[in-house]
């Protein structure tokens, strides 16, 4: 019989978890020939990210309109970008609320002129082939779709780390892991993060970091001691470790291959090992969650939101009691927003430029962008320290699939709030498109709203490295510019990469781990 989720007691978990982990690997040379919290640190910057997926919403729906002065940099002669300050509006036909745009639209005391200024609406950001299904491509690992040809199917061969993975293990980003109790975070069921099977070395395959669905689960790895701990034993995981490294280095029979295995398994059995000997932050007063969130799977926005909130809450916690520094949240998909039951992919993402279909599309953004997104925001902004709050502090991060054409990497829309610690402008809406450039066009269907290539999301995702204080060099480790495997899709599809991209040496890759114009100053 299985244990109800709410009985569910951290000793139990760790049986779960840790036995799962202490357990040997098979090591086929050996077989018979026959057969403490730290407190939150200023200025240190933290990372949220927000995953959706399809996008569809037409582009004059999701990016507002800039009235007055605006910005203009020539990013090349050819080429000019702009940026102007985000204004909230009345919404004419939702009293009370306030808006960017249709869709990033909520209640005026949620959207406040504060909350304005803490945003960022990015506009004209893509991925330079077509990716087709995905969601490792929002934080870096291109590899990760369901792409049948093409460069998408090359990709499979190319896997990255995604960029929650490679911060959690650079030294340039946790340089102190006093007090981390994990480096972090991974939630929902959808796989959107991946790291090495070694990560402490950054070697090894890539493999995909389950996350969780279970909001009062991550509650108890957080903050609930352990129990062998609080006893004063000395945890299973420590004298399981020790009997490995006696493996590793006494017997002569391991094979180089098993060897090797065993140093993997060894690394993920240290970190297990690091975190249940982090003390327990007592100071914070969290008390353990009425309610979680895998509870709340009906496809009703009710539902939706009340599951995302339940994992803010647990991360906003940990991120102020300096647990974790790292979270990434994967929804699944938006019609639960939408209080829509049927086939989402086929009857609403592929028909997106249907009115009917754009309607619920927009609903379900709209939500998503209230009831998720600023709510994390709300969570956070609260001072920490020196005048700044945890969200100044911090960076989130809302992206898309793909953009207003279901499935193409068209100017993806980004939503952020946050600095990163000052790293970041904040207050922008910010195009990047090379508007007006017929080779930069892209128009998917002829009755369709048109739109521009812009800048890399190579570039984008190297931005928010550094933001978070990682060197262009460590994350240039590759050999090339930005973050990301650089591609350009080169015809047999209606985009319009080819003609502005140009080839992977183009401009565009050159400038890849440059500043984001505006963005970072």
């Amino acid at each position: 019989m299985t244990t109800p989720l709410r009985s569910l007691s951290r000793r139990q978990f760790l049986r779960g978890a840790s036995g799962f982990m202490l357990a040997l690997p098979a090591l086929s040379s050996l077989l018979p020939s026959q057969t403490r919290a730290e407190p939150a640190h200023v200025r240190k910057p933290r990372l949220w990210w927000l995953t959706t997926n399809h996008g569809g919403a037409v582009e004059s729906a999701f990016f507002p309109s800039v009235s007055g002065p605006t910005e203009t940099r020539a990013l090349f002669a050819d080429h000019t970008i702009t940026a102007g300050a985000l204004r909230a509006t009345a919404a004419a036909d939702v009293p009370g609320h306030a808006a960017l745009s249709p869709i990033l639209r909520a209640p005026a005391a949620l959207l406040s002129e504060r909350r304005v200024a803490q945003l960022n609406v990015l506009r004209g950001i893509d991925i330079a082939f077509g990716i087709g299904h995905h969601t490792g491509g929002h934080l870096g690992n291109y590899a990760y779709n369901e792409a049948v040809g093409g460069i998408a199917l090359e990709l499979h061969a190319e896997p990255r780390p995604t960029i929650d993975q490679l911060l959690a293990w650079s030294p340039s980003f946790y340089g102190e892991l006093a007090g981390v109790r994990e480096r972090a975070l991974v939630l929902g069921s959808r796989a959107i993060s991946f790291g090495y099977e070694k990560p402490s070395t950054g070697t090894g395959g890539i493999q995909n970091i389950r996350g969780t669905d279970s909001s009062l689960e991550l509650f108890h790895r957080l903050f609930t001691p352990d129990d062998a701990l609080a006893a004063g034993r000395v945890p299973v995981v420590d004298r399981v470790l020790e009997s490995y490294k006696r493996l590793r280095n006494g017997d002569r029979r391991l094979s180089h291959g098993d060897r090797q295995r065993l140093d993997d398994h060894m690394d993920r059995v240290s970190e297990l090992q690091r975190k249940l000997n982090v003390a327990f932050p007592s100071a914070c007063g969290a008390a353990p969650p009425s309610d979680d969130s895998a509870l709340h799977a009906r496809p009703i926005a009710e539902d939706g939101a009340r599951y995302a909130e339940l994992h803010n809450e647990v991360v906003a916690t940990a991120f102020t009691c300096g647990l974790s520094r790292i979270a990434v949240l994967g929804l699944s998909d938006a019609q639960r927003f939408a209080d829509f039951a049927g086939d989402w992919h086929s009857d609403v993402a592929h028909y997106w430029l249907e009115p009917d279909k754009q309607q619920l599309l927009a609903r379900a953004y709209q939500q998503i962008f209230e009831r998720v997104f600023l709510d994390m925001a709300a969570r956070l902004d609260v001072e920490e320290e020196g005048g700044f709050s945890y969200l100044d502090n911090t960076l989130l991060v809302w992206s898309h699939e793909s953009g207003m054409s279901t499935h193409d990497p068209v100017s993806l829309p980004i939503v952020t709030a946050g600095s990163a610690g000052g790293a970041v402008r904040t207050g922008l809406s910010i195009d990047y498109r090379r508007a007006g450039h017929l080779d930069s066009r892209f128009q998917p269907l002829s009755d369709a709203e048109p739109t521009y290539a812009g800048l890399l999301h190579n570039q984008f995702l190297a931005a928010v490295l550094q933001a978070m204080g990682m060197p262009a060099v460590e994350l240039e480790r590759w050999g090339h510019k930005g973050y990301g495997v650089p591609r350009v899709e080169r015809g047999g599809v209606s985009l319009p990469f080819a003609a502005h991209y140009g080839d992977t040496g183009s401009r565009y890759f050159q400038i890849a781990s440059d500043p984001l114009p505006f963005f970072q100053g």
